[in-house]
C-alpha cells in the first residue's frame, strides 16, 4: 500500500481550532476584528476566465479598472495590524500584480510583522522585484487551470505567449526561492469545469516538473441555479481521475483535492453564515464587504465602508460594520450565496459550536 501523504496546508478545512482566543471571544457576543482579509487593489484583469464568478456579479473583469493607491494600502496594513487581523492575502476581483504599488505594500507589511500571501494568474510579475516579493510573503498561490496551451486559451482566453509566461514566472519563483532558501510557499490553484477535467492529471505532473510546493484543485464557485455551469454532479464520476493526481504527491510536492466540498456537491450543513465574522474582503476600490459574494450585488444592502474615504479601523469599529454583520445572519445561504463559499468551512465549525448537541460533558 502507497504512503498517504500528508496535506500540511489543510486546504480541506479550517485553521480556528489555532486561533480560540478570538473564538471564545465570539462565542461570547463580543465585537471582534476579523482574523483575516481578503484584499484587492485592483479592480481589472489580464483574463478573461470561463469560470470567472465576476460575471455573475456583473463585472467585465478584463483589463482597465481602478488601481488603489498606496498610501491607502499602507494605511489599511498598518491599522489592520493595530486592530489585531492576523493575516491579509492580496486577493481581489481583480489581478493584483497590475497595481506598481504591490510590491513596496508587500514589503511594508513584513515590516509590521504581518502576515500576507498573494494569489496571481501570473502573467505579469516584476522580475526585478521577485526576491523582495517573496521574502515578503507566506506563501504565493498561481490561479492557473489548464495544462496545454489549447485548453489554458480556452479556459483563460489568453494565447500561447501568455501561457509561457505564466510558466516562466513560476520557475522564476521557484528558482529564486531555491537559490536563496527563502520559506516561501509556492502553489498552484486549479478551478474545476467541464471543460478542464481532462486537465487534472497533466496539471498535476505540471506543478511537480515546475517545482511547486502545491497543487489545489477546487470546485468553481457558482450560484445555486448554476448560471456558471459548475459540474457539481460529476465529481463523484470522476474520484479515480482525483486519486491518480494525488498520486503524483511527494514529500516535497502535494496535490490536495478539496474532498469536503467535492463530495457534497455545494451543499451546506448550516443556514446561518457566521464566518464573515473571521474573514472579510475588500474590493480593489476600496469597498469592504462581509465576502466578495456581495462585490456589486446589493452594495446599498451590505457595503460596511470604503478604505479610501475612512480608516479601516474606524469602519470594523461603526455601528454600519456591526450592522451589515448582523443583517449577513439573515441571509439564505443556499440561494444567496455562492456553493464553494469563502467562508464554508469555518461556517461549519462555527454554526456547530453556536448549535451544541446534548449532554455535551459526555464527550
Amino acid at each position: 500500500m502507497a504512503k498517504e501523504i500528508k496535506d500540511q496546508y489543510n486546504m480541506d478545512g479550517h485553521k480556528l481550532l489555532w486561533h480560540l482566543d478570538r473564538v471564545n471571544e465570539f462565542s461570547k457576543g463580543k465585537k471582534i476584528a476579523p482574523l483575516h482579509v481578503d484584499f484587492g487593489i485592483a479592480t481589472g484583469c489580464n483574463m478573461g476566465c470561463k469560470y470567472c464568478y465576476g460575471v455573475i456579479q456583473g463585472r467585465d473583469g478584463i483589463n482597465g479598472g481602478h488601481l488603489m493607491p498606496k498610501d491607502k494600502i499602507i494605511a489599511f496594513l498598518k491599522d489592520a495590524k493595530e486592530i489585531g487581523v492576523r493575516s491579509v492575502a492580496f486577493i481581489g476581483e481583480g489581478e493584483n500584480t497590475l497595481n506598481p504599488a504591490l510590491y513596496d505594500s508587500l514589503n511594508y507589511a513584513k515590516s509590521i510583522d504581518l502576515d500576507v500571501s498573494l494569489a496571481t494568474n501570473g502573467i505579469e510579475i516584476d522580475h526585478t522585484r521577485i526576491k523582495d516579493m517573496l521574502e515578503s510573503l507566506v506563501w504565493i498561490r498561481f490561479n492557473i487551470s489548464a495544462a496545454t496551451v489549447q485548453s489554458f486559451y480556452h479556459m483563460h482566453k489568453i494565447k500561447e505567449e501568455g501561457f509561457k509566461k505564466v510558466l516562466n514566472n513560476i520557475k522564476k519563483c521557484v528558482e529564486i526561492k531555491k537559490k536563496y532558501n527563502l520559506s516561501t510557499t509556492i502553489g498552484m490553484q486549479m478551478v474545476l469545469m467541464h471543460d478542464n477535467i481532462d486537465d487534472i492529471v497533466p496539471l498535476s505532473k505540471l506543478g511537480k516538473d515546475l517545482g511547486v510546493d502545491y497543487l489545489v484543485i477546487k470546485p468553481t464557485s457558482d450560484t445555486y441555479d448554476k448560471r456558471l455551469n459548475s459540474p457539481d454532479k460529476e465529481y463523484k464520476d470522476i474520484i479515480d481521475i482525483f486519486k491518480e493526481a494525488e498520486s503524483y504527491s511527494t514529500k516535497d510536492y502535494i496535490v490536495s483535492v478539496k474532498w469536503s466540498k467535492m463530495m457534497n456537491e455545494g451543499k451546506k450543513d448550516y443556514d446561518i453564515c457566521y464566518g464573515t465574522k473571521f474573514i472579510i474582503a475588500i474590493s480593489g476600490n476600496g469597498n469592504v464587504f462581509p465576502c466578495g459574494h456581495w462585490f456589486n450585488i446589493k452594495p446599498d444592502e451590505y457595503l460596511m465602508g470604503n478604505i479610501e474615504q475612512q480608516s479601516f479601523k474606524e469602519i470594523v469599529q461603526s455601528e454600519r460594520y456591526w450592522e451589515v454583520q448582523k443583517k449577513i445572519e439573515k441571509v439564505d445561504v443556499i440561494k444567496d450565496c455562492e456553493t464553494n463559499c469563502r467562508q464554508h468551512y469555518i461556517n461549519q465549525f462555527l454554526y456547530k459550536l453556536k448549535n451544541p448537541p446534548s449532554h455535551i460533558n459526555f464527550i
